[in-house]
């Protein structure tokens, strides 16, 4: 217990109330008993000394600090351990008798009116196998006076009065305000939550909603996992599309370099096949077209290598018809150049009788080159063939990723290329 700090309740001893008030000042333990009813008072000081003195008779010494806030402790109540009690002096001598094991009780006229009006204030620490008891003497003080309790009580009202008038108790009636207001907010949650309680218990089926809010979140998480799931495999597969389209393009690009190729060695064959058939060769050089005809080969090896499953697909048909027909064409040009010879060892005879012809070297020479150059250029052709139906595929392809404008004119010239050759193709069969 701490200088100048003051504790007062109000106790009842066999059956009458009581106000104890304790307090510290100046070193000295002062304490006060005053009854409720008859208003008597008793009044005791003691110094550190006596207090000492009192524990060290009573076999359990404590200093003057530990037995004030062991009494401060007994008067709020705050632990089992130490408790309070009221005695008068004849109770206490019976207390005192009955631990010296004598059974008679005092007589009345021995004792002295001082004595008789006295009380004794008792702390009883209660240990594991033993209960002390100090015993405070507190000697009688009398009523109060009118005169001072009067001028207490205007002291008091003064003093309220300044307190409400400078406005000291603005922020408790705020604070008052507040708390009011909140504990009639809680008062409606209180009554929402028991209306729904009841309705709840009314319908019977309490549990019921909590499972299947339950239900529905764990389907909510699931459709949440699960559309998380999709976005990344959307994503991946966007990525995927993108780098496709990418590898398309770049074949296309290749694919439009071999068709510029194709188009310069298709323009020098047939030149030279127009010179051949009016007798006059001018031939191209063989290591331009050897060049051509090596970048035709690979690019067109390198776009059947590197062409997508659909590509291939929708190619095989036509490149096993080209296959046919080069093979077709290779046999149909063994057969021509072996008539030519054939008539030249057995020329006919007319039946007249006339002059056999004269085998002519430079015209079979001319008429060779020309059945070479024109079987080059129907394999050229179906070369060409074989590479645009390819070009179309691609496109097709491609049309999947991008759609534009000038996709639908290339593949529209595409057509009509392939039209013109098979046309041209045509006349080279029938020898126009």
């Amino acid at each position: 217990m701490e200088e100048g700090s003051e504790v007062m309740e109000d106790i009842v001893f066999r059956g009458v109330e009581f106000s104890v008030k304790m307090e510290v000042d100046k070193g000295l333990l002062i304490v006060e008993i005053s009854d409720s009813m008859t208003a008597d008072q008793w009044r005791g000081d003691f110094d550190p000394a006596y207090i000492e003195d009192l524990t060290r008779k009573t076999g359990n010494f404590k200093q003057f600090p530990i037995f004030c806030s062991m009494l401060e402790s007994a008067v709020r109540k705050m632990s089992d351990s130490v408790t309070l009690d009221l005695l008068t002096y004849a109770d206490l001598e019976l207390l005192r008798n009955r631990k010296a094991g004598v059974v008679s009780r005092p007589h009345g006229h021995q004792q002295s009116s001082v004595l008789t009006a006295k009380r004794y204030l008792i702390l009883i620490y209660t240990v594991e196998f033993d209960r002390i008891h100090y015993p405070l003497p507190l000697p009688y003080v009398g009523k109060p006076d009118p005169a001072a309790l009067q001028k207490e009580v205007r002291a008091l009202k003064a003093e309220l009065s300044t307190v409400s008038s400078h406005g000291m108790n603005k922020s408790a009636e705020l604070e008052i305000q507040r708390l009011r207001a909140e504990m009639a907010l809680v008062k409606e949650q209180k009554d929402a939550m028991a209306k729904v309680l009841e309705r709840l218990q009314s319908g019977g089926g309490g549990a019921a909603p909590g499972r299947e809010d339950w239900r529905a979140r764990d389907v909510v998480r699931t459709l949440e996992e699960q559309l998380v799931k999709e976005r990344a495999k959307s994503q991946r597969s966007a990525s995927k599309r993108c780098q496709e389209q990418r590898l398309l393009l770049e074949q296309f690009d290749d694919l439009r370099a071999s068709e510029c190729a194709l188009r310069v060695r298709v323009k020098s064959l047939t030149s030279e096949l127009a010179l051949l058939r009016r007798g006059r060769v001018t031939p191209v050089s063989g290591h331009i077209c050897s060049r051509l005809d090596g970048e035709i080969y690979r690019s067109v090896s390198r776009e059947r290598r590197s062409g997508y499953g659909t590509i291939r697909a929708r190619s095989g048909s036509r490149e096993r018809m080209d296959d046919r027909g080069q093979r077709s064409e290779e046999r149909g040009r063994r057969s021509d150049s072996s008539g030519p010879r054939a008539r030249i060892a057995r020329p006919s005879s007319s039946p007249t009788g006339s002059r056999v012809q004269r085998f002519d070297p430079t015209a079979y020479i001319q008429d060779r080159q020309r059945r070479l150059k024109e079987g080059e250029v129907k394999k050229l052709v179906s070369i060409i063939f074989s590479f645009c139906h390819l070009c179309r595929s691609l496109m097709l392809s491609l049309l999947g990723t991008t759609s534009s404008m000038d996709t639908g004119a290339e593949l529209s010239e595409i057509d009509a290329r392939l039209l013109a050759l098979q046309e041209y193709m045509r006349d080279l069969d029938t020898g126009h």
